[in-house]
């Protein structure tokens, strides 16, 4: 199979796959990353005129999840953070979802996500500098599906499918594209593990090793915790289907945003997600972002051409089963990501929840909202409330535009 082939290919199973799958060991030929991890940041190093900012977190900070609005940053090199994190510290850090342009050129030298047959990707793809314990809390993203390159270092990757019962929406942090889980999956407490094990079967977990690529489809829920230091850089892919999760996004911005208004600074920290503490919409500019997105849908129905703006979106799962089952074989080094035994997913939660005995940290109750305000705005946030909103305001908004 030619590569030309064997990306098209690629891109048909990454656009189709219903479930996680592993690219073993690929060659996608990087040529920023062919000397190793320290002459990569020694690279860095020498091009950035300034300091990196890393997060950072104590590991015994086990009371809830290690949410962002936890960590400090933390100022160094990237040879510091190497030298920092070459034994076992008592804390983690992580250079987290950094854009390909926030970086020098030099140092993304070579990457094409054309050899997965999106080229188009490449521009917007993210890195992730990480040391061991370093995780992302466990979440679905709105938009798209991701293709995770993992270059140095292992990672452990704990995946769910979407909609199931188990797992407990949250908008509180509030991160537009991003749907938290309340439950922690990096140390569990003993009610979380009681409910968590009802997850037994759909609990699918592997460990990624330098050149792996891991294929998540959309909406599955991941937690994410590095084993050593490691370097990923990944790419989500738009979809068609993505409008309706942006109206829908659009509207949860919408009902925050009104809740935020007259909130102290202390409750904004508590539920906003640091990246969101200065991105405030103005109001107009919200029913405009929505009108468009209506509009959008609209065209859609109707099956008229449209602006679609500057971004290629790809049909999703449009392949059946069976002939996405003939892709996969066309693949020598891939295999779907196994689900856990009830035995393995038992003892993986009781390894996690080993954590709770490092406790020193507690939750900051001082900028909480209070029980009532929290109930209500992950209420009226919740995921399935917010598709009821937006089907009864595509009905009314396409009734309104028809009597015209």
């Amino acid at each position: 199979m030619d590569q030309r082939q064997d990306s098209l290919n690629l891109r048909e199973l990454i656009l189709n796959t219903r479930a996680p799958i592993v690219l073993k060991n690929y060659d996608h030929q990087w040529n920023c990353f062919k000397d190793g991890l320290k002459s990569w940041c020694k690279h860095l190093d020498e091009l950035c005129p300034d300091l990196l900012q890393f997060e950072r977190i104590a590991l015994d900070e086990t009371c809830e999840p290690q949410w962002e609005r936890k960590r400090t940053i933390k100022e160094m090199t990237a040879l510091q953070f190497l030298d920092e994190h070459a034994n076992d510290c008592s804390y983690w850090s992580g250079l987290n979802y950094k854009r390909k342009n926030e970086f020098p050129a030099e140092c993304s030298k070579g990457i094409d996500f054309g050899c997965f047959g999106f080229p188009h990707a490449t521009d917007d793809c993210t890195f992730w500098l990480s040391s061991k314990g370093a995780n992302t809390p466990c979440h679905y993203d709105t938009y798209g599906c991701n293709i995770v390159v993992q270059v140095f270092g292992r990672k452990s990757w704990l995946l769910f499918p979407p909609n199931n019962s188990v797992l407990t929406p949250t908008r509180i942090p509030y991160e537009e594209s991003s749907i938290y889980c309340k439950e922690n999956l990096y140390a569990p407490n003993a009610w979380e593990c009681g409910k968590l094990g009802n997850l037994k079967g759909q609990c699918y977990r592997c460990i990624l090793e330098p050149n792996d690529v891991l294929i998540v489809p959309k909406h599955w829920w991941h937690y994410v915790e590095a084993i050593e230091i490691s370097l990923s850089v990944n790419a989500w892919i738009p979809l068609n289907c993505d409008i309706d999760n942006q109206i829908e996004e659009c509207i949860t911005k919408q009902i925050m945003e009104t809740f935020m208004q007259n909130s102290s600074d202390n409750i904004k920290s508590f539920v906003l997600n640091p990246n969101e503490l200065t991105s405030f919409t103005n109001n107009e500019d919200l029913f405009d972002i929505l009108e468009y997105l209506l509009e959008q849908k609209l065209c859609e129905k109707s099956q008229d051409k449209c602006a679609k703006g500057n971004v290629i979106r790809y049909q999703y799962q449009y392949l059946n089963e069976s002939k996405v089952e003939v892709l996969k074989h066309s693949f020598t080094d891939l295999y779907e990501v196994p689900v856990m035994s009830d035995d393995e997913w038992r003892q993986y939660l009781k390894s996690q929840s080993f954590r709770l005995h490092l406790l020193t940290g507690k939750k900051d109750n001082k900028s909480r909202l209070r029980d009532i305000q929290e109930a209500m705005l992950n209420s009226l946030c919740s995921p399935t409330v917010v598709e009821t909103i937006k089907k009864e305001l595509f009905c009314r908004y396409s009734e309104l535009k028809n009597n015209k």
